[in-house]
């Protein structure tokens, strides 16, 4: 394809072009061949524009990327990309890169460690890089305060990286650490950092981290009665946490500058401890249920591919099988509990949020799925208004895509 000699061109503007065409072939349809074929090419000429590009060839080179990586799936084609993008995009950020590149960096790098790592070791190495970021260590020279912004791009992608972590792996000395600084921006005065930072500790409530430190926590314990150190008051580390999140949560909710509604949401989560969990509908009038984690996955790949999440959702083979969608049949498509279906339409999913059902709830399933209030029975209520709205528009000679979950 010509239009890879033209990242070389010595005028920027020539090259922003070719980073745009690449990326608009690679949104509105999947090429994998294209890629296949490509990638390493596009990958090493990306990388060095990130330090002798402006901005924009920065943002669009590092979103090329990314799409790549989604393009191709887990496999040694991602894993090379993840290898070989590591050590410059980790020194673009530890370099103190303009604010303005520094976002598209963050999300490259979180695409490309999610697609591409092969193992734990070079997912944390990814999460440590990015940590830095969000809490720099006091004696580090280029160590600055970043924007709103920023901050909550990296919480963000570090989060989404997370989501790939078994929490039973995750160390018990660096996850308090963390947990400690998400829950002092719980009060942040940007609103962006504050829910990056909730939906960071959501994320680490639904992972099992607690389970996993509170076991820690217990060995530790018992070295210290050994050791003559006893505690007087029982009151575990990990429930101090817990506590303490909880508090600032409610505080927090006291504000006239918040949105009571979604802050009441976030109280349920913290005081309950299961985190929400979204039925999506898609047209066929099939049901999914989403855990947390895969909410942020959705969310995080939406807005990296933009316009294109439909497309990719309906053809490619990575996103297909991550979301669990398959083809339908007829023996399937009753019952509670169903898989999210193939998507034969522009709209995909619409979305409703309600905390975790508890095992033999029969109270709570009757409630949620079959009284007339319901949140099951306002879903097929609207889904049935788009779709009047939908056909009435086709009659009228109109068609809306409608992008939104």
């Amino acid at each position: 394809m010509r239009i890879l000699p033209q990242l070389r061109h010595s005028w920027g503007s020539v090259r922003e072009e070719a980073l745009c065409s690449i990326i608009t072939g690679s949104t509105v349809k999947v090429q994998v061949q294209f890629a296949e074929n490509n990638f390493v090419t596009l990958v090493y000429r990306s990388l060095a524009l990130l330090k002798k590009g402006s901005p924009k060839e920065v943002s669009l080179a590092t979103q090329a990327i990314a799409l790549f990586a989604i393009t191709l799936g887990p496999g040694g084609h991602t894993h090379e990309i993840y290898k070989d993008s590591l050590p410059p995009l980790s020194q673009a950020l530890e370099s103190g890169s303009e604010s303005s590149k520094i976002s598209s960096i963050l999300d490259c790098l979180a695409i490309v460690t999610f697609v591409g790592a092969k193992d734990f070791e070079e997912t944390e190495k990814s999460m440590q890089i990015i940590w830095k970021l969000i809490q720099p260590v006091a004696l580090n020279v280029n160590a600055r305060k970043h924007s709103p912004a920023i901050l909550a791009a990296a919480i963000s992608a570090w989060s989404f990286i997370l989501t790939t972590v078994d929490g039973w792996r995750l160390n018990y000395k660096y996850c308090r650490g963390a947990i400690s600084y998400l829950s002092d921006l719980i009060e942040y005065d940007d609103d962006s950092v504050r829910i990056a930072a909730l939906e960071a500790l959501a994320l680490i409530f639904e992972s099992g981290c607690f389970n996993s430190f509170s076991t820690e926590a217990k060995c530790s314990s018992s070295c210290l009665i050994h050791e003559g150190n006893t505690s007087t008051n029982g009151y575990s580390p990990i429930q101090e946490m817990k506590d303490n999140i909880l508090h600032r949560v409610r505080r927090l909710s006291l504000k006239d500058e918040v949105d009571k509604d979604h802050m009441s949401d976030w109280l349920k989560v913290f005081e309950d401890g299961c985190c929400p969990k979204t039925l999506v509908m898609n047209w066929q009038n099939m049901l999914k249920s989403f855990a947390w984690y895969q909410l942020l996955q959705i969310k995080f790949m939406k807005r990296i591919l933009g316009s294109g999440f439909n497309k990719h959702i309906q053809e490619n083979e990575f996103l297909r099988e991550l979301f669990e969608i398959v083809t339908p049949k007829r023996e399937d498509v009753s019952g509670y509990g169903c898989q999210l279906y193939e998507l034969d339409s522009k709209e995909v999913i619409a979305e409703y949020y309600e905390p975790e059902l508890r095992k033999n709830n029969k109270s709570s399933i009757q409630r949620m799925f079959m009284s007339p209030n319901s949140f099951y029975n306002k879903a097929m209520t609207q889904l049935l208004n788009k779709r009047r709205m939908l056909s009435q528009k086709r009659r009228n000679g109109h068609y809306v895509v409608d992008d939104e979950c």
